[in-house]
């Protein structure tokens, strides 16, 4: 037997989904026909789930719906912040919170940054990611998951694949720009959630705690080898650029150059 409450909810859910324009969306999911709304099996093969757990929850079945897909769901309907907390309330999830200082980048600047054919992206003073381009979506995934993090990934297990020499070439310099942006903006509540979540990753409060010599730039011109199985069967050395507007702390932009200019991204 349903809850009426997660029933009421699948309705709402349906309606979102058919009220959602496909060609909003920024994933590259191949529509046949000029509908003007979503099927349930385009939103399965966007979120990576089969139709029928999808189907599911429109329906209102009381089932463990992993919270990344709940993030999906929100953010492939562009649902607003209080549909969005229906949504993750409804299905046992406490909603994210919402970050603070709201920057996004204008026009001109996400323009440019889908033109690029490197990977790039847009983070905030907290490093959350609120942009990148389908270049970035396709070499490194994670910068378009929901809620996405580029302090949290790189210091994950995962990133230590992704990125080769990880204790040599990369965990100092990101620390020492992390340990910096937390002193500069000692009001930024999501910085300091960043940080404690960073501490404690395995390693890095000892590596904090001996690394107190911090650079004050980023490091720009150091080549710093990550793996690419798109790109090519070895590591790539990369150079990280950090660009922003003029006057504007807010935001700031990131380009992975190759440095041998053979290498491109597919």
């Amino acid at each position: 037997m349903l809850d009426a409450r997660r029933e009421d909810l699948g309705r709402m859910l349906r309606a979102w989904r058919m009220a959602r324009d496909p060609r909003l969306l920024d994933d590259p999911v191949p529509f046949r026909g000029h509908r003007s709304y979503l099927t349930q099996l385009d939103m399965a093969l966007l979120l990576g789930v089969s139709e029928r757990w999808y189907r599911a929850l429109e329906r209102g079945e009381d089932r463990k719906y992993a919270r990344d897909m709940i993030a999906g769901v929100a953010r492939i309907l562009g649902l607003s912040p209080g549909q969005a907390t229906a949504l993750y309330r409804g299905t046992g999830h406490q909603p994210p919170r919402h970050r603070a200082d709201g920057a996004r980048p204008d026009a001109a600047m996400l323009d440019l940054l889908h033109q690029q054919r490197r990977v790039s992206w847009i983070c905030d003073q907290a490093w959350d990611v609120v942009e990148a381009n389908a270049v970035a979506a396709r070499h490194c995934p994670w910068l378009v998951h929901p809620e996405a993090n580029a302090m949290t990934w790189a210091f994950s297990a995962e990133a230590r694949y992704q990125l080769r020499e990880w204790d040599t070439k990369w965990a100092a310099p990101l620390l020492g720009q992390l340990r910096l942006a937390w002193q500069r903006w000692p009001d930024n509540e999501r910085l300091d959630e960043v940080v404690r979540s960073v501490r404690r990753e395995p390693g890095v409060a000892e590596l904090w705690d001996g690394t107190a010599d911090v650079g004050d730039a980023p490091g720009g011109d150091a080549a710093r080898p990550m793996f690419f199985p798109l790109v090519a069967p070895d590591p790539v050395d990369v150079r990280v650029a950090t660009y922003s507007r003029f006057g504007d702390t807010a935001l700031r932009w990131f380009v992975l150059t190759p440095v041998d200019p053979a290498v491109t991204f597919p």
